[in-house]
């Protein structure tokens, strides 16, 4: 009974942390939409999803689509944060230091499960 117990604690225990592993309350299975926008160099990067399952990614005159964009779309979606109270001028910071130093305009509009569309735009 003992080690019963002491196995479901650890069961318990890994899908806690498993679940709370993502750093954004914001998950793309909560998402309707998702269209971000990034010019930097006078290049336009674009990063979609419309659910259940259309993922693209742009990159100038290239477009991806499947398995690779949709790679492409949550690793940009890990970095962000698109609840309510977030800040255009974070995800700026946030992308200026990790991706693009140069970044000149960012647009991204984000529509939740309950038909919800939240806009964030920045320009240099």
């Amino acid at each position: 009974m003992k080690k019963w117990i002491i196995s479901l604690l650890t069961i318990v225990f890994i899908l806690l942390v498993g679940a709370t592993g993502h750093a954004q309350p914001t998950e793309l299975m909560e998402a309707f939409s998702l269209h971000i926008t990034v010019h930097e160099n006078n290049i336009e990067y674009e990063w979609e999803y419309d659910s259940p399952s259309d993922y693209q990614y742009t990159e100038g005159n290239q477009v991806i689509k499947g398995e690779e964009a949709k790679q492409k779309v949550e690793k940009m979606v890990e970095h962000l944060d698109f609840s309510e109270g977030s800040e255009v001028e974070q995800m700026v910071k946030v992308l200026k230091e990790r991706y693009f130093p140069n970044l000149e305009r960012l647009d991204i509009r984000y529509m939740n499960g309950d038909s919800k569309l939240y806009t964030w735009v920045w320009e240099e």
